[in-house]
């Protein structure tokens, strides 16, 4: 509908007002459809947009055999460049945020359009190199214009549509207002060129608001030129030149305008993702400065160093102490494995298994305190390198850490109570106490959840309702207590019965809702029937009463509320009642 749109007043504007057109607006509006849906979709969307051409581009041509020539043309062109931007973007939703990729969309759009116009040429009479020329700008400026613009367009409508609430940048309107104006003055403009101004406002658009600003300066600029070409004017009044000229002048000054904005704007997106890592980071080592500085105030470090090449070594008191150390030692006590556990096999391993390390690592050391107890030291190290890179010297911090690993323990533990007790109230919630199945609360919102999937990605979903025939009898021949026996065991019969991925409920005493998703009518009918055919059987050599059940099938259609779909399977529920029970029936 929107590229019709669009063709249409394009063709108004051309063949109606005597415009020039700069830029063929429908191939940016085609090209972007292709990037809006799956791939899946896009043979349908093909012939959904060749249906659309030939309806619109007929009503102007009159010539069947060129509008099916330009159909073709227009569709291969916006669809050779969607698979080329494909290949180079990544995916379809991706943005270019490398030269490479802009280089590699501007060689999608000049490879599209030169298809598109290689495919439509043998159809125009007068395509000489001018209008060849013009035909191919045409179509990659709305590539590079109106593709991006229409996708930003679609996520703002997108946005808004699912309820946040749509904020005007006025200061983005005002800037656009000023390049139109500026538009105004240099396509006019005779006797000085002022054609440089607007690039610098364009590289001042990209660097203030960003990539999608860039298109959004060229379609002012190019809905300027437009406006003064109405009635068969030059869109360029500032050129001395016939009307074929001037338009391929400005449609050469327009890609290389482009060609000179997007890469700044590449650089600029990636210069925002690197300062935005950089914020990150400092982040990161603030709050791991203010958390040493706390530690250091609180708890206290130990330091310790070891010069590799003289073998000097210094050790804090506060280092001593952690390590249950006399702390009348010298500070450089010379060799003291006799004091560390294991004569400080476990200390010094550590130091020799990262001696090519060259980030701070750390690790937790355990030292034996004289009452038995233990403490633990997290120890922090950082190994210096000469310019040969030669490990020259370890330094260590070490904190004391006993008291929060064994908070963090007490804590692991009440954490892993309160998991499984929120697990099991949220079982007793959303379960039926008696089959272990979802009750008719948490049945109801799972598929609410299912027909949001089923709507939005057009996929089938079966609703099958049954409920065991004749259960009054059973309670008043065999007693309450057999009767909840056979809803049990009915449960598990269709527990067996489900896929994986499907939703068995209890909705009602007797009353039971099986979905099945991703699944269409036809099997979802025979796996009713199965489970009919299992509940006959029974299960053998149980000493319940044989019960047979009734079953009601409806298939989602499109735009189906639960209850609608419900009440649907409810009226076959009720149609296989009536028709004698055991049996299945599905909704008309």
């Amino acid at each position: 509908m929107l590229w019709s749109i669009i063709a249409t007043g394009t063709l108004a504007l051309r063949n109606d007002m005597g415009a020039v057109v700069l830029i063929w607006f429908p191939i940016g509006i085609a090209v972007a459809a292709f990037h809006s849906i799956s791939q899946r979709h896009w043979p349908k969307l093909i012939a959904v947009l060749f249906i659309a051409h030939v309806l619109t581009i007929g009503v102007y041509s009159g010539d069947i055999a060129r509008t099916i020539a330009y159909a073709t043309s227009n569709i291969m062109e916006a669809a050779v460049c969607a698979v080329i931007n494909v290949r180079v973007l990544g995916s379809r939703t991706a943005v270019p945020r490398r030269l490479r990729h802009v280089i590699g969309l501007f060689g999608a759009a000049a490879a599209s359009c030169l298809v598109g116009a290689i495919i439509a040429a043998p159809f125009e009479s007068q395509i000489g190199s001018v209008n060849f020329a013009r035909w191919f700008m045409s179509g990659m400026l709305s590539i590079l214009i109106v593709t991006p613009l229409s996708l930003k367009l679609r996520a703002v409508v997108k946005r808004t549509l699912s309820g946040k609430r749509f904020i005007l940048d006025r200061e983005l309107v005002l800037a656009l207002a000023a390049c139109a104006a500026l538009a105004i003055i240099a396509l006019q403009a005779e006797r000085v060129t002022l054609m440089p101004l607007l690039i610098a406002a364009m590289v001042a658009m990209a660097v203030r608001y960003g990539h999608s600003a860039i298109a959004m300066t060229m379609l002012t600029y190019t809905a300027v030129a437009m406006v003064f070409s109405i009635g068969g004017d030059s869109p360029a009044p500032f050129l001395k030149a016939d009307i074929p000229q001037a338009t391929q002048v400005l449609q050469s000054w327009m890609l290389t305008l482009l060609a000179t904005a997007l890469p700044v704007s590449a650089v600029l997106l990636k210069r925002d993702e690197m300062q935005a890592e950089l914020v990150h980071a400092n982040a990161d080592l603030h709050d791991n400065l203010m958390l040493l500085n706390l530690a250091e105030q609180l708890t206290g470090l130990g330091r310790w160093r070891l010069d590799l090449v003289t073998r000097e070594q210094h050790w804090s008191k506060r280092m001593y102490r952690l390590c249950n150390m006399p702390v009348d030692l010298p500070s450089d006590p010379g060799d003291v494995r006799s004091y560390l556990p294991e004569d400080g096999e476990g200390l010094f391993s550590q130091y020799r298994l990262h001696k090519k390390t060259r980030d701070p690592y750390s690790f937790d050391y355990i030292i034996p305190l004289d009452n038995g107890a233990e403490r633990v030291l997290r120890l922090s190290v950082l190994n210096e390198f000469d310019d040969d890179g030669r490990r020259i010297a370890i330094f260590v911090v070490a904190m004391d850490v006993t008291e929060q690993i064994e908070r963090e323990q007490a804590l692991d533990f009440e954490r892993g109570q309160a998991v499984r007790s929120a697990a099991e109230a949220h079982k007793l919630a959303n379960t039926d106490s008696l089959t272990g199945l979802l009750n008719r609360r948490s049945t109801f919102a799972r598929l609410d959840a299912m027909l949001d999937v089923a709507q939005s990605c057009n996929s089938p979903l079966s609703a099958i309702m049954f409920d065991i025939d004749h259960f009054k009898n059973v309670n008043d021949t065999y007693g309450h207590q057999t009767g909840d026996a056979v809803i049990r065991q009915i449960a598990e019969l269709a527990r067996k019965q489900a896929r994986q991925g499907d939703l068995v409920g209890r909705i009602g005493g007797e009353e039971f809702v099986w979905l099945l998703p991703q699944l269409d009518v036809a099997h979802a009918r025979k796996l009713a029937e199965r489970l009919r055919q299992a509940v006959e059987v029974g299960v053998q050599g149980s000493s319940l009463p044989k019960v047979t059940i009734s079953v009601g099938l409806a298939h989602y259609r499109w735009g189906d509320s639960q209850s609608e779909l419900l009440e649907r399977a409810d009226r076959a529920l009720y149609e296989a009642k009536k028709g004698g029970r055991n049996t299945v029936r599905r909704a008309a």
